[in-house]
């Protein structure tokens, strides 16, 4: 762990840590560090069963990154639902592009031709639902049941979606769901004749000079839009640097400004569905600590990117999760509780 700032130097080897240094590496050390309460958090971090990394950034500075268990920076990590928050970013670079006209596009309009007797009021469902987690459609996901694996079992994932009944009015009330992230993964395929994954290459990854990354895929073809998605540490760092410049990597505008602003605000209340998350925005979580607002994206198992705007902090961390429910949820809260009541409290 390096315990003092340091920056990226811009002659390092790879076109990702050009960019880092790119984005880390215009403002001085950041001062008022407590290096003592951040080494102490690390130490935390590291009886964490099964974490694979922690990284820290501050004001133009890499403050501290350590990788564990074997795991280094060039390691690919299942972030899982962090894939969400990408999707997210994938829906506002689509508009931009005028693949898709806006979050008030429905269900029927790109699904209308894909799928046989679409459900007229299910057609109606918008984008922005869907973003909001507030389809209105069945779904078990937090809690002591997880919809996910029989969902990924079936044979037609589309169909099982379609195929749920509403329990609320569309835009009624938060909701999580895997499915209705991948309705997004869909509508993202039919609007641009790219597979999510190709568009990302070509929008996201390629701008922010990220190689080839794997994001799994449903039996019908389609990038699972709410988890799969394989990427390292600085990627997550990156795409958490992303949302803190306004989609801003150095002179490049990759997601446009006002989705980064729109997307990181609190659209519907969650019901204290996550601690330390009680609203959600598009695909993220909205929350605050310690007089501080920030957001998150979050995966099962303990996978984060967490930003908080006024500190200028974004702070990245993953962890194995195939262990059974119980543990992987638990290796979670440790996380979620390191970042929020130690590593922020390090760096104010």
């Amino acid at each position: 762990m390096r315990q003092a700032p340091r920056q990226l130097q811009p002659a390092a080897a790879t076109a990702l840590a050009l960019l880092i240094a790119s984005c880390l590496g215009a403002a001085p050390p950041p001062q008022g560090i407590d290096n003592e309460q951040l080494a102490q958090a690390y130490a935390q971090a590291e009886q964490i069963e099964g974490i694979k990394s922690l990284l820290v950034a501050q004001r133009g500075a890499l403050l501290a990154e350590q990788y564990f268990n074997g795991h280094g920076p060039n390691a690919l990590h299942d972030v899982r639902s962090v894939t969400k928050s990408f999707t997210s970013a994938l829906i506002g670079i689509a508009i931009r592009e005028g693949f898709i006209q806006d979050v008030e596009m429905t269900l029927a309009d790109f699904l209308g031709g894909l799928v046989d007797n679409l459900d007229e009021e299910k057609g109606r469902i918008t984008i922005r639902q869907l973003l909001t987690m507030s389809s209105g459609l069945e779904w078990h996901e937090l809690g002591s049941y997880s919809e996910f694996n029989r969902w990924m079992s079936a044979p037609d994932q589309l169909e099982y979606i379609l195929d749920k009944p509403f329990v609320d009015p569309p835009g009624a009330r938060f909701n999580y769901s895997d499915g209705g992230a991948h309705l997004l993964s869909v509508i993202l395929t039919e609007a641009t004749g790219l597979s999510a994954l190709d568009f990302a290459q070509q929008y996201l990854f390629e701008p922010l000079g990220v190689g080839d990354r794997q994001w799994l895929v449903d039996n019908q073809g389609y990038n699972v839009g709410g988890a799969g998605l394989q990427v390292t540490s600085r990627d997550m760092l990156q795409f958490g640097m992303l949302y803190l410049n306004a989609g801003a990597a150095g002179s490049h505008q990759i997601v446009p400004p006002g989705w980064a602003t729109t997307s990181t605000q609190a659209h519907i209340a969650t019901a204290t569905a996550l601690p330390y998350g009680p609203h959600y925005g598009y695909l993220w979580w909205v929350g605050s600590a310690h007089d501080h607002d920030f957001y998150f994206a979050t995966g099962y198992g303990g996978q984060f990117i967490v930003v908080v705007p006024d500190l200028d902090l974004v702070v990245v961390a993953t962890c194995e999760w195939h262990y059974v429910a119980a543990r992987a949820n638990e290796h979670w809260y440790d996380i979620i509780r390191l970042i929020v009541e130690r590593v922020i409290p390090a760096v104010q």
